[in-house]
């Protein structure tokens, strides 16, 4: 499914409550990429019957190797700076617009307080901490499985370290690779488990004798993160 089916179908389902559709997160600005795509959509409001086209259109988005759409009416949108603060933070300064009706577009960087992404930030990097620590536990010696839990959560690790960076007012990279290791920069966090999982989620395998280091790693710069994050002041 493009862009533009995606968008052709939304605005079908939603008719004139879709308010916009765009593109956040990692591939914002990589036009190149062609699956992994974070898609925000917001309506002016939601019925059953939007629900239900909407699920449907999801579902596709979904099976083209992408994460399901995000969908906020205008009254989430507006309200939700302090619950989504990452979010708002990062499509302020990296977004692709797909759709806007009239006057809709980002609300600015300005609005997103830091005292909102720090703690959102350390609740979202505990809650990936635990999620790969399950994920380890349950692919057990599998290399297959293995690889595809590192790969499956690659793309959050990195949007939750130009978060650090975000909050350490520092410029965000726009190569994942680099944001790794400017958090390292910051942090003292090794990159290198971090960088295998971007690689894992790009298909270059990561070889069997190195599964445990890339694992270990990984996991245990997750928990050092989440850390660092807590020992850090609430900014006002």
């Amino acid at each position: 499914m493009t862009f533009d089916n995606l968008v052709q179908q939304l605005r079908a389902a939603h008719g004139d409550a879709l308010l916009g559709v765009m593109v956040y997160g990692s591939t914002a600005a990589d036009v190149g990429a062609s699956r992994g795509h974070n898609v925000l959509v917001v309506v002016r409001s939601l019925d059953v019957a939007a629900l239900q086209a909407a699920g449907a259109i999801a579902t596709a988005w979904h099976d083209a190797g992408n994460p399901a759409p995000l969908t906020l009416t205008e009254a989430e949108w507006q309200s939700s700076r302090d619950v989504f603060a990452i979010e708002h933070a990062d499509i302020a300064e990296r977004h692709r617009m797909l759709y806007a009706a009239h006057g809709f577009g980002p609300q600015p960087r300005t609005a997103v307080r830091d005292a909102d992404i720090r703690r959102q930030l350390e609740y979202e990097l505990l809650a990936l901490t635990l999620g790969v620590r399950s994920g380890i536990a349950a692919a057990g010696r599998d290399p297959k499985a293995q690889r595809a839990m590192l790969a499956a959560n690659a793309s959050r690790a990195v949007a939750l370290m130009r978060a650090i960076l975000r909050l350490e007012h520092r410029t965000i990279p726009s190569a994942p690779e680099a944001v790794c290791r400017e958090v390292e920069s910051v942090t003292g966090v090794a990159a290198a488990p971090f960088e295998a999982a971007i690689a894992q989620r790009r298909g270059t395998d990561i070889p069997r004798a190195g599964l445990d280091v890339a694992l270990s790693g990984f996991h245990g710069g997750l928990a050092a993160l989440v850390a660092w994050v807590d020992a850090r002041p609430t900014p006002d």
